[in-house]
């Protein structure tokens, strides 16, 4: 838009140099005609009508150097003509371009006078300029005025340039560090910028960023302490369930098998004793269901690699109809630590994700180290997929979200509709520290 102004500007000034270019020359050539007319006048009253006096001042006059460029015709009758000038006029040919030449030229400018012959005849004296000098006059001054104008404008062009280019530069690095944080990246900092307006936003900018970085801390710390009291609560959940309950039923059902022993066959007492110790059989498994939901205590007892195989293998009873592969590295078992918890709670609730909304025929699972020796878990099925961009209701992705954050780990989410659903989770080996 600026340069498109100057160039408007630079227009303008065009146009109104060659106006009054036209102007100038105009009235030069006018003036030409008239003194050369008056001339005339003062010859015809010098040579008092002699024909020969007359063509001879009019000769004398088309040689000087004033009016050199008039061409000065005598017409005694249509058959006779005389051209006294000393060069005749061209087509306004000068020093300036063509360009000027033409749009300053001014319509053809004849000066004519009938006088009176020796014998009374009239004599037509016509005079016809040519503006070849004024035109390349007006060329030198219009364009030292031209010349000064682009100068000018290239000027103005050029300090707008570096200075908005100097805004500008500030405006990106605003941009850059704001598409940092809205990535997550709270570490971002703008530097000091020499305009005052820019340095104001920027120094609002980095209060912004270390306020987020700050709270984006305390709300991780304030997560993992959430999930540390939540997996201990199941954990003394599924305890007290294995101790209490399962020491309970055990013992209901020892006390109801030995009076179905002592009773006799078909009495009601040894039918109500075999119908207790059905039940106790079914509530058995209701809370091994609950415990392995709860917590599995057999992640605290063999490891992270065992559990995720039973996991996996209790699932893939339940769905049949999904196939799922699934390769874990031993190797993982070292280097995991406390966060084990986190990727077993990972794993499940991606299954369960999978059961309820992928409509997927196929589930991949990975668990290994990379060759930097980072931790990789790598989920993917070949469902119905998502858009991400859309809001969800659920909070079953926020909370796997939340389980890679307090691994200080990395999540990479790709999907979309019809394209399945890929999750890649990063994080150092050295979470055993964690």
């Amino acid at each position: 838009m600026i340069a498109l102004t100057v160039l408007i500007i630079v227009g303008v000034g065009t146009l109104f140099v060659v106006h009054n270019a036209r102007r100038s020359v105009l009235e030069d050539v006018r003036a030409s005609v008239n003194m050369a007319l008056q001339l005339v006048d003062a010859g015809f009253a010098h040579g008092a009508g002699r024909q020969q006096a007359l063509q001879i001042w009019l000769t004398e006059l088309g040689r000087m150097e004033k009016i050199r460029h008039l061409r000065i015709q005598v017409r005694q009758s249509p058959q006779s003509l005389i051209d006294v000038s000393r060069d005749a006029p061209k087509q306004a040919a000068s020093l300036a371009p063509a360009w000027f030449a033409w749009a300053v030229t001014p319509a053809l400018t004849v000066g004519e006078k009938v006088v009176a012959g020796s014998e009374g005849e009239p004599v037509r004296i016509v005079i016809e300029a040519n503006p070849a000098d004024e035109i390349s006059e007006a060329w030198i001054e219009a364009r030292s005025f031209l010349m000064f104008m682009l100068a000018l404008a290239a000027a103005v062009s050029a300090l707008v340039h570096i200075t908005l280019g100097r805004a500008f530069k500030s405006v990106g690095h605003i941009l850059a560090g704001m598409e940092d944080i809205e990535q997550g990246d709270y570490g971002k900092r703008l530097p000091h910028f020499d305009l005052s307006e820019f340095n104001r936003i920027s120094a609002a900018f980095n209060h912004m960023a270390q306020a987020l970085a700050k709270s984006r801390d305390e709300n991780h710390a304030l997560t993992s302490h959430s999930l540390r009291v939540q997996e201990d609560e199941r954990r003394y959940l599924a305890q007290e369930l294995h101790d209490e309950l399962g020491q309970s039923l055990s013992a209901i059902k020892a006390m109801a098998a030995v009076l179905r022993n002592i009773g006799k066959e078909g009495e009601p007492g040894n039918l109500a004793a075999q119908i207790i110790m059905d039940q106790c059989d079914r509530l058995f498994g209701v809370v091994r269901g609950m415990m392995r939901r709860l917590h599995p205590l057999m992640l605290d007892e063999l490891g992270l690699i065992p559990s995720l195989q039973d996991l996996i293998e209790n699932w893939q009873a339940r769905h049949p109809e999904i196939g799922i592969h699934f390769r874990l590295d031993d190797r993982v078992e070292e280097c995991i630590g406390s966060a084990k918890i986190h990727l077993f709670r990972i794993v499940q609730e991606s299954l369960t994700n999978v059961s309820k909304h992928s409509e997927a025929k196929t589930v991949r699972i990975e668990l290994g180290l990379t060759e930097v020796g980072c931790l990789l878990l790598a989920i993917a099925d070949d469902g119905i997929g998502f858009d991400p961009a859309l809001p969800r209701t659920g909070f079953g992705l926020h909370g796997i979200h939340e389980r890679v954050a307090s691994m200080n780990g990395r999540l990479s989410l790709q999907t979309a509709p019809g394209q399945g659903v890929s999750l890649q989770i990063t994080a150092f080996s050295s979470l055993k520290n964690s």
